[in-house]
């Protein structure tokens, strides 16, 4: 009984071992990639290595990201007419000026001012300033960035002595004449007499203009007096005549008395 059984199982070990010889035959051998030839040493004794292929981050099929598109802020003109001007206040000049309705990019914003940098081609910068309560704002303001407005100008001493002395002249009676006088005198070299002194005046010394006063309408007509005497009945050449009449006539009966 021993011996069959252990005659069973050299078969069965034999027969596995025939199936497996087998099988490991059909299956088809595994290529092994060539080695790279060893370097070949070059004219001077010198090996020429091979260089290293850098290898780009996340490989060549990379998708770039998108890039987030944003929308501008536009400022809408609501003031008729609105001034652009090349700075943030009233002393700046004067770029342009835009009736209601018409939108430009604002570009940048005064903090703590009622400002807006707005784009404008026709500018000389290609840039110009709003005042913020003319216009209306579309878009979030809060993403625009804040900017250092520019300096004041400075203006012409000669041109601001100038407005100063138009401002006193047309608030002062009388002095928009004297100083039309003084002008035309100057012009000309003429020296005018002073009428008080009778005399010549020092030149330069000019006589001030004043001005009359105000005419004053009155609201109704004077009634005549009542207290008028009036006219005499016979009027003063009749009297005359009648008196030269009687003298005629006196100095003719003289005469007859005398011849008769």
């Amino acid at each position: 009984m021993a011996a069959l059984l252990l005659a069973s199982i050299l078969a069965l070990t034999m027969l596995a071992a025939t199936f497996g010889a087998a099988a490991a035959a059909s299956e088809s051998p595994v290529q092994q990639e060539p080695s790279p030839p060893p370097p070949s040493p070059t004219e001077g004794g010198q090996v020429q290595l091979p260089t290293a292929t850098p290898t780009i981050p996340g490989g060549p099929t990379a998708t770039p990201s998108a890039t987030p598109t944003l929308t501008p802020v536009m400022a809408e003109i609501i003031g008729d007419p609105t001034n652009l001007r090349t700075g943030p206040a009233l002393d700046f000049e004067i770029v342009a000026e835009l009736t209601p309705g018409v939108q430009l990019p604002i570009i940048g914003r005064w903090l703590g001012f009622d400002w807006y940098l707005v784009e404008y081609p026709e500018a000389p910068n290609g840039e110009a300033w709003v005042y913020a309560p003319l216009v209306i704002v579309h878009g979030d303001i809060t993403t625009i960035p804040a900017v250092d407005p520019p300096s004041a100008p400075t203006l012409d001493p000669a041109a601001a002595a100038a407005a100063a002395t138009a401002a006193v002249l047309v608030q002062t009676p009388g002095a928009v004449e004297t100083a039309t006088a003084v002008a035309l005198n100057a012009q000309s070299g003429v020296t005018t007499v002073t009428p008080s002194a009778g005399g010549a005046a020092a030149p330069g010394v000019l006589p001030t203009f004043t001005p009359p006063p105000p005419l004053v309408q009155p609201e109704q007509l004077a009634l005549p007096n009542a207290t008028n005497e009036d006219p005499p009945a016979v009027p003063p050449a009749v009297i005359i005549v009648s008196m030269a009449a009687m003298g005629a006539l006196t100095l003719t009966l003289g005469v007859l008395r005398r011849l008769f």
